[in-house]
């Protein structure tokens, strides 16, 4: 689905992240994990072109190697990315939240007008796939960090993506609804066969739902495989940690029955 060779980002002398090739498969759902400032952010913004990398190259499936401004904006239609901090307009109603996933499909113009009815239908349905269609007419900003976080999903659905890329989408988030969002967020992405990225700091969440971790530390790949294969020894060298202090890391809390949308 894309492809990324030998990418890789530098400010001034600053390697922000070393040579990288990644191949990602359709419907793979990916975990990115690593200590803070160890290049998750920076490589999940390179797939995505989200800033120009420093040398390399990305490819897409339907699209090639994308070298040109309208191949960047494909990318950037067929790509869903949530934000750690929700990037809601919090005056906005979660249903027009949602709706601005539209945006980069239409023109300006076009966003001047009220929304069609076809999006509309569409907006209600992300919203209802994510649990918040009793919300849609509530304020952002009076939604909790988990509700604001799934209508920050609800959005990229919106979009129709085929990559989905999530930034520590969880960090501010308590360990049952953290477990909610991810469970939510895979069951998503394995229905639709949409090829996810994720960035999380829970070694748990990322074993139990990853079908690929790779770790970074200082700006380089330092694992590459399955949830089986992070064993003790990866995680000390991951964290430059002991293995008694790597599980210090927010446990996994299996949801309840009825999950609880109010947080």
């Amino acid at each position: 689905m894309l492809q990324a060779l030998n990418i890789a980002k530098r400010y001034g002398q600053t390697t922000a992240l070393a040579p990288t090739t990644i191949h990602l498969d359709p419907g793979s759902f990916t975990v990115l994990l690593g200590p803070s400032g160890a290049g998750k952010s920076t490589l999940l913004r390179s797939l995505a072109l989200l800033s120009p990398v420093s040398e390399g190259s990305i490819s897409v499936r339907g699209i090639g190697v994308v070298d040109s401004s309208r191949k960047l904006r494909e990318l950037h239609r067929k790509t869903g990315f949530i934000f750690q901090q929700h990037q809601l307009i919090l005056r906005q109603t979660a249903l027009r939240n949602t709706l601005n996933g539209r945006i980069g499909f239409h023109s300006l113009f076009h966003g001047l007008l009220p929304a069609s009815s076809e999006d509309l239908e569409n907006a209600y349905a992300c919203l209802a796939r994510v649990g918040m269609e009793g919300f849609a007419l509530t304020a952002a900003g009076n939604l909790s960090g988990g509700q604001q976080q799934r209508v920050g999903i609800a959005r990229a659905l919106m979009q129709q993506p085929e990559i989905m890329l999530a930034d520590e989408p969880v960090a501010s988030l308590d360990p049952q609804r953290a477990y909610e969002v991810i469970d939510l967020l895979h069951g998503i992405c394995r229905e639709r066969g949409i090829c996810s990225v994720v960035s999380l700091h829970q070694v748990e969440l990322a074993r139990r739902f990853a079908d690929r971790i790779i770790a970074l530390n200082g700006g380089c790949v330092v694992f590459d495989g399955s949830a089986a294969e992070l064993n003790d020894r990866v995680l000390n060298r991951l964290y430059a940690t002991s293995s008694a202090e790597a599980s210090v890391l927010p446990p996994v809390v299996e949801p309840s029955l009825k999950p609880a949308l109010a947080a």
